[in-house]
């Protein structure tokens, strides 16, 4: 018998066994996308559907989110959900925070593949919110240049070239009750995107090099042209004291550095040189007013100073061999390319790089070549009719060099006498580069001892020529360009290398528009 105080033990039921999991992640993910999506009248899409659907993607393995973006691409379901993440609506319908779509930017961007990070780019470029989706895009691209595979980053910019031109233009804000305009220079959306990605590429030449040549020249151009960002605010500001008004200008050029300098990885002589043009050109856009007033940009020189930094790391990166096809390429032998990289370089009196560059091309990258060596070799080239002909392309280069730097000269300024000061600049700095061992090196061996001796031979006899003639600022070049003789004065070097120099020194100072 049992007491009052006794109780009956009761035993509880085991848990249910947990579900099986999945054995198609991407297929539930897509449900439940779909089913956040679903409204109505009386059953709006809020805030909380949204993040559902977000976390289900943001909840799947590599291979399971590659699959699932991309049946939603195919339905439509990834418009419909970049849609709703945008939504500005209040009261807990709205989309999601900017950080919130930050952190599904670079979730996606550790996941997909290029082709689903394009389809996602898409989408996002529907939705708009600005100009089409600029923000979203380009936010997008910078999470993919940081989170992204190489592999990832490659199949992107390919993916997206084709879209790398389809908007670019201004977009302008109406008056504020501060009375205020901004005017933005978007660029295309896409092609800012490519550009950030690309800029990443720094460091893994192989993929880099892969990158930039999936995009044509024009495509290029594109591209460095949408990673500056311009803008403009115009202010008026009414108080009892009267009317304020004020003007600013920004110009951000870091991407655009940053993208050259990823190019300048390549091996490839003939891209870096078509490269260095595209850059060029659009340097020489740069506007010099901005667009509200006509005022001067404020901030222009520190931008474009920055973009010729750019510039320099291309050239640097193989100055013979970039030189050498900038002269003979057909896109760039009028010297318009170098000419405006050059014009850029003296006003920011930027006289050692050129310099610099210039006695490379006279005694070689590791500046201990006999300059009468280089001046006077030849390559062998294949005409269309079969024939072999020799072409004396390192004269022809320096020839291209010389040229630009006084066409860059004259542009600048039409008085001799400072476009000869502007040159002494550069000559003078070449001295300087002498000095600190900069040709030849210290316990030169025999070639380099030479080539340092002609070196200050040819930019003394330079120097002393513009102090005798200001208005000879050519001749001075020359003196220090072509080699010549010291016992006899005499050019040491043949008709037919000087023939080529001079073709292309002539067809840059009559054809170049820096």
């Amino acid at each position: 018998m049992l007491d009052a105080t006794s109780s009956t033990t009761v035993r509880q039921a085991p848990p249910p066994p947990p579900p099986p999991p999945s054995l198609d992640p991407a297929k539930d993910a897509v449900k439940t996308v779909h089913k956040a999506m679903e409204s109505g009248f009386f059953n709006p899409i809020t805030n909380g559907d949204v993040k559902n659907a977000v976390s289900a993607l943001k909840g799947l393995d590599a291979t399971n989110a590659k699959a699932a973006i991309s049946e939603l691409a195919k339905d439509g379901g990834l418009d419909k959900l970049a849609s709703e993440i945008n939504d500005g609506k209040s009261f807990g319908l709205g989309g999601l925070s900017a950080d919130e779509k930050r952190d599904f930017f670079t979730e996606m961007a550790k996941d997909l593949g290029g082709t689903e990070l394009k389809a996602l780019s898409d989408a996002f470029a529907k939705a708009g919110g600005d100009y089409h989706g600029k923000a979203d895009v380009e936010a997008l691209g910078k999470a993919i240049a940081t989170h992204a595979t190489p592999d990832a980053k490659l199949d992107f910019v390919k993916a997206q070239a084709g879209s790398t031109l389809d908007h670019a233009a201004d977009t302008t804000s109406p008056f504020t009750l501060g009375g205020s305009i901004r005017v933005t220079s978007h660029g295309d959306a896409e092609a800012a995107a490519v550009g950030h990605v690309l800029a990443s590429l720094k460091g893994n030449p192989a993929v880099a090099e892969q990158a930039f040549k999936a995009l044509s020249p024009e495509q290029l151009r594109g591209v460095l042209s949408a990673s500056i960002h311009r803008e403009e605010m115009d202010t008026t500001t009414i108080s009892m004291g009267g009317a304020a008004h004020s003007n600013s200008t920004s110009l951000d050029t870091s991407t655009y550095k940053a993208i050259l300098e990823a190019g300048a990885q390549s091996t490839d002589a003939d891209f870096k040189a078509r490269l260095f043009a595209e850059g060029s050109a659009v340097l020489k856009d740069v506007p010099q007013q901005n667009l509200l007033l006509g005022v001067s940009v404020m901030d222009r020189d520190a931008a474009t100073r920055t973009m010729a930094e750019g510039l320099t790391a291309v050239l640097k990166s193989d100055v013979s061999g970039v030189m050498r096809e900038l002269s003979f390429n057909s896109e760039t032998r009028d010297g318009t390319a170098f000419a405006t990289y050059a014009k850029q370089m003296l006003n920011d009196k930027q006289t050692e790089p050129l310099a610099d560059m210039m006695q490379q091309l006279q005694v070689g990258g590791s500046k201990n070549e006999n300059p009468i060596n280089r001046f006077e070799a030849t390559e062998k080239v294949t005409l269309p009719n079969g024939d072999k002909v020799d072409r004396y392309e390192n004269a022809a280069a320096l020839g291209h060099y010389v040229g630009g730097v006084q066409a860059a000269a004259a542009s600048i300024t039409t008085d001799r006498k400072e476009q000869a000061e502007l040159l002494t600049a550069v000559l003078k700095s070449g001295l300087t580069i002498i000095d600190k061992a900069g040709v030849g090196g210290k316990g030169v061996g025999a070639a380099a001892a030479v080539a340092k001796e002609w070196v200050t031979i040819g930019t003394n006899a330079a120097l002393k020529a513009i102090q005798d003639d200001p208005s000879a600022a050519g001749k001075a070049l020359d003196l220090t360009a072509v080699p010549t003789n010291p016992k006899t004065g005499e050019e040491a070097v043949g008709s037919n290398s000087k023939s080529a120099y001079n073709t292309a020194l002539d067809t840059v100072v009559r054809q170049a528009k820096p």
